[in-house]
């Protein structure tokens, strides 16, 4: 295995010197691609605070964007030079465990049935988990993987077991990716501003034929409250989410995946309405509320919201009132 790393970066020198600085010492990838989505000042071996023997590493390959487009498209544009045969996505302002290095250890010793996963699914420690003397994600997310039983060796994650699994957060960083898989299937990032890894998180288990988990935690992801890192964001570009969220449905209607990721997905995107609609501008709820409505029901068939029904009453009712509902 060769394991490229692509690090989307916009207006954070100092987390990106900080990142660089610890993979420096990590043997364990074979390249490391620099996304720059058109910071100002731009982001290069120039940095101040960038040693120069971490500029110098000779796997550094830095990119830019001529405009800044968000995320989505710096991860892609960097997903289109990887020579690597896996790829991990990394934010610029998180940090790896030493146990990312145990975990492609063991992915290069496995056995000759296992070698054509599409992806492995990690473990991570949420920085506010730590701060309050755990250790691993929050609790949302870690019910799951105490359910699914994993071990620090990677093992086959069945279709069952997927489906309880693509529930945890979408984020970008927590699989290791085949990179032909992602290719062959045409799973790239959702190039707007916000939400932007849906997409990829969901598309992956959409189109996936072998998975595998790890427990093992191989990467701290830090949260801050406050500034303009995306999840801050609470203007109109959160409207941006419903194209991410139509490819996937369009791909989940027509594909035989329906009955094992319907209800999961549903769960999902009717949650982060009503996240979005808590986090917008007041002003924008209205919108959004409206916009929500037209989702569904251009998207949501009858014979589906009866397997919802039948499945998860619950979330059938979360869906009745958002049709219904006054918007606050």
């Amino acid at each position: 295995m060769t394991l490229s790393l692509v690090i989307p970066v916009w207006n954070d020198p100092e987390g990106l010197c900080r990142l660089l600085v610890q993979v420096q010492g990590m043997a364990c990838f074979h390249e490391i691609l620099i996304s720059d989505d058109a910071s100002d000042p731009p982001c290069g071996p120039q940095m101040p605070g960038l040693p120069a023997a971490v500029a110098a590493d000779p796997r550094l390959i830095w990119l830019r964007s001529d405009s800044q487009r968000g995320a989505g498209h710096a991860r892609n544009i960097a997903l289109d030079r990887v020579q690597g045969s896996h790829v991990l996505f990394f934010d610029s302002d998180d940090l790896f465990t030493a146990e990312i290095t145990d975990l492609v250890q063991h992915l290069d010793r496995l056995p000759p049935d296992l070698r054509d996963y599409d992806f492995c699914l990690f473990r991570h420690v949420d920085s506010r988990v730590r701060a309050a003397g755990g250790y691993g994600p929050l609790a949302g997310d870690e019910r799951y993987w105490d359910a699914a039983r994993a071990t620090e060796a990677p093992a086959p994650l069945g279709t069952a077991a997927a489906t309880q699994m693509c529930r945890i957060a979408a984020y970008p960083w927590n699989k290791i990716y085949r990179t032909a898989f992602l290719r062959d299937n045409g799973i790239r990032c959702t190039e707007i501003p916000v939400h932007n890894d849906v997409e990829l998180h969901w598309m992956s288990f959409f189109k996936a034929r072998r998975m595998l988990i790890s427990s093992l935690i191989c990467c701290e992801h830090f949260v801050v409250d406050a500034g303009q890192r995306l999840t801050n964001r609470s203007g109109r570009e959160r409207f941006e989410v419903f194209r991410a969220l139509e490819a996937l449905q369009h791909e989940l209607l027509r594909n035989r995946h329906l009955p094992d990721y319907a209800e999961p997905f549903i769960e999902f995107y009717t949650r982060l309405f009503g996240w979005i609609t808590d986090t917008l501008e007041p002003d924008l709820r209205a919108a959004f509320t409206a916009r929500s409505r037209q989702f569904l029901l251009d998207h949501l068939p009858e014979p589906l919201f009866t397997l919802i029904a039948l499945r998860r009453p619950d979330v059938a009712a979360r869906i009745t009132r958002l049709l219904t509902e006054r918007p606050a």
